[in-house]
């Protein structure tokens, strides 16, 4: 391992923080499927490879009665992240520059959720099957284990750009030539090779990509002497021998969401055959990457779902009417579209009325009984078969991906006070210039504007909103001619920022 600790030093990894790893997404998920996982603001949670610490930081923060464990064979990671745990005053967490080879449930003992995000298919057979032993030995009973790696048949196409941008930078050290040499080189390639072919398609939507990512994210894992794909077959077969069996992909209720009926119907015909099914959507999407969970294999799950799933979990959502003022009293048909593409169409009043309500109370969950009566009185009187109508609509959506489920409620103030305070965890994420922030819901968030990134590092508790306004027209410069207009709008812009801000879960009480 003593290359790997060495590149890792050499290149820190950058500071990010990935919501689909958050405990309370792994409960959601697990409690779907009739598991009985801890809850999530009082539980115990392992991440192997941590990097710098990100991720857990942010955890941590949020959730303060749980307590949390990173382990990272970079001394650079481990000391960045040991630093930012005395800044933010956190003691419900751990960082240890350890080996995984030397870990011990004697030492470290038992865990709720257990994650390894980019560690898998990048180190060797004997550390993977080091880690599998680890989620064996260590995941509590009703534990949920998270494994992200990369997939076939996807990488086989990725495979080709990896070995062309190592073939390029073969006689370089330096990791950031080999970069930039690499992708030059992939430029050249993608100039070169004829067009309308699949050959430059391939390259010329990996080159696209490039620009999504850093420097650091490539080196370490397109440039990698340890890269290895799996099948999601394979992977199956590799966490049966610990005592491990597939519980669902991480998005879960996504992966069959822009499958044609006819398509879905031929996999219905594979019934309970969910590894095979699995498999099949790998193929059919071409999939290269994968965000599996995983539990004991002693565990019966329940895959059998029903819509009345809904009324045990908490519901949220982000579509948007396509109407400005859709009907919500009569079964006039309307179109809501969601925040990442798609759309769901419903002529039920109660169904679109809680759309409405669920997308006017973003980024917060509601319970199903507290949605019915929100939603009842948008839409006026309603029966129990509209209720039964909108509960079969609303399970579809979420299977679709359009309705979220969340095994509990987060907690975070409504409404912004009169001296408003950002989420610490906020403010140090701006100081540290990263690329998204992550609100007290548990969602990174892209700052949309310098006021935005201004205003929130502002927000300390030292100001009211007349100060705020004051010291932000001091700092951002306006064109002589929008002077004055501009500074007279602050205090409304300012207010209807804090309250967007508090919606989303970045301001604290």
């Amino acid at each position: 391992m003593t290359g790997t600790k060495f590149s890792y030093d050499e290149v820190p990894y950058s500071s990010f923080t990935f919501p689909q790893t958050r405990p309370d997404r792994l409960a959601t998920l697990a409690a779907i499927y009739g598991m009985r996982p801890a809850a999530p603001e009082k539980c115990r949670v392992l991440e192997l490879g941590c990097g710098d610490g990100t991720n857990l930081l942010s955890f941590a923060y949020i959730l303060p009665d749980s307590h949390f464990v990173g382990i990272d064979l970079s001394k650079i990671h481990i000391d960045l992240a040991n630093a930012v745990t005395g800044e933010l005053g956190l003691k419900n967490l751990e960082f240890y520059c350890e080996d995984v080879m030397n870990f011990t449930r004697e030492r470290f003992g038992e865990f709720d959720y257990i994650i390894a995000h980019g560690l898998f298919s990048w180190v060797p057979d004997f550390v993977r099957a080091k880690v599998l032993e680890i989620y064996s030995e260590c995941l509590a009973p009703q534990g949920v284990g998270y494994i992200s790696y990369n997939t076939y048949p996807g990488c086989k196409s990725r495979e080709m750009i990896w070995d062309m941008m190592k073939f390029a930078s073969s006689d370089l050290e330096d990791p950031m030539r080999k970069v930039n040499t690499g992708v030059q080189f992939l430029n050249f390639i993608n100039t070169a090779a004829a067009k309308d072919t699949a050959h430059h398609a391939v390259i010329n939507n990996e080159l696209a990509g490039f620009s999504q990512r850093t420097f650091e994210n490539i080196f370490h894992d397109d440039f990698s002497s340890m890269n290895q794909p799996f099948y999601f077959h394979e992977f199956v077969d590799l966490i049966k021998p610990h005592g491990l069996q597939f519980l669902s992909e991480v998005n879960a209720f996504w992966s069959e969401s822009n499958l044609n009926a006819d398509v879905t119907a031929m996999l219905d015909k594979l019934g309970s055959d969910v590894v095979r099914k699995e498999q099949c959507i790998d193929f059919i999407k071409g999939t290269p990457f994968r965000s599996s969970l995983v539990c004991r294999d002693t565990i019966k799950l329940d895959r059998d779902l029903k819509p009345e799933l809904l009324e045990r979990f908490y519901l949220s959502s982000q579509v948007e009417a396509e109407s400005k003022e859709p009907d919500l009293k009569s079964s006039t048909m309307e179109r809501f579209n969601g925040a990442e593409g798609g759309s769901i169409e419903t002529k039920n009043p109660l169904t679109k009325a809680a759309l409405t309500h669920m997308q006017g109370i973003w980024s917060r969950s509601v319970s199903f009984e507290e949605l019915v009566c929100e939603a009842s009185s948008l839409a006026g009187e309603t029966t129990d078969e509209d209720v039964t109508e909108a509960k079969t609509e609303l399970f579809e959506f979420f299977k679709r991906g359009f309705v979220y489920l969340n095994r509990s409620r987060l907690n975070f103030p409504a409404v912004a006070g009169d001296r408003p305070v950002s989420s610490k965890f906020v403010r140090w994420q701006i100081g540290k210039k990263c690329s998204t922030i992550t609100a007290l819901s548990g969602m990174n968030l892209r700052p949309t504007d310098d006021l935005m990134l201004l205003l929130l590092m502002l927000c300390d508790g030292t100001r009211d909103r007349a100060e705020l306004a004051a010291e932000v027209g001091k700092r951002i410069e306006f064109s002589p001619e929008k002077q004055e207009e501009m500074i007279g709008r602050l205090p409304n812009e300012i207010d209807d920022r804090l309250a967007e801000y508090a919606r989303l879960g970045l301001l604290e009480s």
